[in-house]
């Protein structure tokens, strides 16, 4: 976004009335997302010319799965790699080997593991899982949680019941913001494509902003999606929005082959929060990011950009520059190495 558009935009957006949410109005929200990421392996070489893979599996047992999850499919849109699903509470994704779910509020996202596992069995009886991801930022009213999401030890023992050779990590700071990894990578069985993930994690957003997400400053996602600047974050891209009432956003984009974008808004003041997920492959995120902080504001982020060895943007250490962001101080950057991937997670604040 440039000084002329972002001056546009704002302008604009002034003329919007201001429709502000509280938690005393609507009830508090737990905007931060779990997020899984399972990555399967089909023995059997004939399965490679089979162009569905996990897309085999059919709409009403991916119905049934979520059900378990406590949410549901409100849309979907697809391309020849990958059908993208919008959730009552966040979003899923499905290509040939990958399977991505990401809920939140007081979703059970665990307690769908070994159904999908069952269930890509029942069509690929020796296929299994070579790599998990499950990751969230600590969560605003843990105590809301249900079982097995009430702290990261029981989601840890959960996981490690299903899983060996699991193992589990907290990034941040243990008395801030913290970030949650479980992971687990098969040596045997490595990915034979580039894979990267880049999240970014906004709170305290401005209220002024947060307030358009609402059916009542935007008469359809559509036209939010234009008019925040939201269509242009990648362009060219295959779009699903959904405005939610009385408030709250979400957006899948399919770019183009298996390759995505999320966004999801809680707007609610008192529990702001705003989520960005891509795979996009690039060397450098310095601009990709600019332009979503650009459009977002928010107070303070977390950032986490997780890549494996055959990945263009392998090297971490160049794929962002931590001092780049104008109005912002890089708090906290950790660097983790892991069997075939590497991770970098920074936390950023707004300059007062």
């Amino acid at each position: 976004i440039t000084c002329m558009q972002r001056t546009c935009f704002c302008e604009d957006m002034d003329s919007k009335t201001v429709h502000t949410f509280t938690v005393d109005d609507v009830g508090f929200f737990e905007g931060a997302e779990k997020l899984l990421e399972l990555w399967f392996y089909f023995p059997d070489i004939s399965v490679k010319g089979e162009r569905r893979g996990l897309r085999a599996i059919p709409r009403s047992s991916l119905e049934k799965i979520l059900l378990l999850v406590k949410c549901k499919i409100l849309s979907s849109c697809s391309n020849d790699c990958m059908d993208a699903y919008l959730l009552s509470e966040s979003s899923m994704f499905v290509s040939w080997n990958r399977f991505i779910l990401k809920t939140c509020g007081t979703t059970t996202l665990l307690h769908s593991i070994q159904p999908i596992i069952k269930m890509v069995q029942d069509i690929y009886p020796d296929s299994f899982v070579t790599d998990l991801f499950y990751s969230h930022r600590n969560f605003q009213q843990p105590q809301l949680q249900n079982h097995p999401h009430t702290s990261f030890e029981e989601e840890v023992r959960h996981l490690d019941s299903i899983f060996k050779g699991g193992a589990a990590y907290a990034l941040g700071r243990l008395n801030g913001d913290t970030w949650y990894l479980y992971t687990m990578e098969s040596p045997e069985h490595p990915l034979e494509v580039g894979d990267q993930t880049l999240e970014m994690l906004m709170t305290d957003i401005s209220p002024e902003l947060t307030s358009l997400f609402s059916i009542k400053s935007f008469s359809s996602a559509d036209e939010l999606t234009k008019e925040i600047g939201l269509v242009d974050v990648v362009p060219g891209c295959i779009l699903d929005a959904e405005l939610f009432d009385p408030c709250g956003y979400s957006l899948n984009a399919i770019v183009q082959g298996d390759t995505y974008y999320t966004i999801h808004v809680t707007p609610q003041e008192g529990c702001s929060y705003v989520s960005f997920e891509t795979n996009l492959a690039m060397q450098c995120y310095d601009q990709l990011i600019q332009k979503v902080v650009a459009i977002f504001r928010p107070g303070k982020f977390t950032l986490t950009i997780f890549a494996n060895k055959k990945s263009c943007c392998e090297n971490l250490f160049t794929a962002f520059d931590s001092q780049s962001l104008a109005g912002y101080q890089c708090k906290d950057r950790q660097f983790s190495y892991f069997v075939d991937y590497n991770l970098t997670f920074s936390h950023y604040v707004r300059h007062s």
